[in-house]
């Protein structure tokens, strides 16, 4: 998930490939001549974790990710149940499922489902979904089933919808920039399914079916290819946020020969896939000593959170072109550029500079932000100012100095307290002003 756009995952060794499987929290195998017996379960003890894990148990992968905080992970004996626990994080992962071997595709191992209950108690940021990865491309995907107080994942326009399960899902596609995957830092894809509203429930409890392979095809109709599948998971993630969950009923079916689904109804917003389409998608890179008119393009300023990040010719602060930020779903949306660690040196002064403009009709605050990691993600204020609608204003700090022992660097401009498109001129990063 998304916020702070952030992530995540330790790196770890694909397991063998698994055709059918159809096992639950009782530990029977639909494949298997010789269930395991409810007293052999009966002796196996909850596994109980509170750092970073990778391993496997009664059939199932289980995995715990986290960047910092208080995070308790019980892996449950007998098949794919677990609870954890989490406070105090950044963010934080907790999954169990199956690990892949990366050679077949989803349509080449037969027909993925998972059958789910819940008993699921955020506060604040979470999400309960279908997670995994692909290699071939390298795509990090989600099929959000519920959500915390936020609803991921803070793209500007879906690029169709599914009607499956019951539910309504919109699609969308988002980029990770220089970010952890499964192939260490990387720039790639995320693909999302997420219900337009949250399942009945229980009380804190809810129950069904997520069938993985209709929402893969239908991300296909609004082409987004996967890759040859690394992990298919029942996830349970949170960010800067505390809160709590019991799954009691986790079942990873992989079952049959495919068929591509017809029981499914599948719209595709052919002028939103343009509109992304159309974005500059060329791979930003870390940039030294700078100074940006936006003549030659975006010249490596990128996306924060998913809004569009594109040239516009009508609102220039200077020149023919400046940049612009639009289709902004959460404050801390914006545009945002990688500082080069060769230039930048944490606990040293330098000098930053932007013209923004914003059309709400309304007063809003603008500010300019610095993203570094040590110890987790932080964030650090650069400049803040007041900006009426429709004038240029200046967001500017001749003598920041980076914080001690930060890394991963990234300089970008958001609105704290409105959701309002803006535009970024003129900008620079140069040593401290004298």
């Amino acid at each position: 998930m998304l916020k702070g756009f952030i992530r995540k995952l330790s790196i770890v060794t694909a397991f063998v490939c698994m055709m059918s499987i159809s096992t639950g929290c009782n530990g029977t195998n639909s494949n298997s001549s010789e269930p395991d017996s409810s007293k052999e379960t009966a002796k196996r003890e909850t596994l109980v974790f509170t750092e970073n894990v990778t391993d496997t148990a009664d059939g199932y992968d289980y995995e715990l990710w986290k960047d910092s905080g208080d995070t308790t992970f019980n892996v449950e004996p007998g098949g794919g149940c677990f609870s954890c626990e989490w406070s105090n994080i950044n963010n934080a992962l907790f999954r169990r499922g199956k690990k892949y071997d990366c050679t077949q595709t989803y349509d080449e191992m037969g027909n993925i489902s998972i059958d789910y209950g819940v008993d699921y108690q955020p506060d604040g940021n979470s999400y309960m979904c279908v997670y995994g990865w692909t290699r071939e491309p390298l795509i990090e995907y989600y099929i959000v089933e519920s959500w915390g107080t936020w609803r991921p994942p803070g793209a500007p326009m879906a690029l169709g919808t599914v009607k499956v399960d019951g539910g309504v899902y919109d699609i969308y596609k988002t980029t990770r920039v220089e970010q952890p995957s499964i192939d260490d830092i990387q720039t790639f894809d995320q693909y999302w399914s997420v219900r337009q509203t949250k399942p009945e429930s229980n009380g804190t409890k809810i129950e069904g079916t997520i069938s993985v392979s209709k929402h893969f095809d239908a991300w296909k109709q609004c082409g987004l290819e996967l890759g040859k599948m690394y992990e298919v998971a029942l996830n349970i993630e949170g960010y800067q946020s505390q809160g709590k969950a019991t799954i009691y009923k986790n079942e990873l079916k992989v079952e049959g020969t495919y068929s591509e689904a017809k029981d499914i109804e599948v719209t595709v917003d052919k002028e939103a896939i343009a509109k992304i389409n159309s974005a500059d998608n060329t791979t930003p890179e870390e940039v030294g000593f700078f100074e940006i008119g936006f003549e030659k393009g975006v010249e490596n300023w990128m996306t924060r959170g998913g809004p569009l990040v594109t040239i516009d010719m009508d609102n220039a602060y200077a020149g023919k072109q400046c940049l612009s930020v639009s289709g902004r779903t959460d404050n801390w949306n914006g545009a945002a550029v990688m500082l080069s660690s060769d230039t930048y040196k944490p606990g040293e002064a330098y000098s930053f500079k932007a013209k923004v403009m914003q059309n709400s009709g309304e007063e809003v605050t603008m500010k300019m932000t610095m993203q570094y990691n040590y110890e987790g993600e932080k964030y650090d204020e650069v400049a803040l100012a007041k900006a009426k609608s429709g004038e240029w204003i200046t967001l500017e700090n001749p003598a920041y100095v980076i914080p001690e022992g930060a890394e991963k660097l990234q300089l970008y401009i958001e609105s704290p307290d409105s959701l309002t498109d803006f535009y970024v001129d003129e900008v620079s990063g140069a040593a401290k002003a004298e």
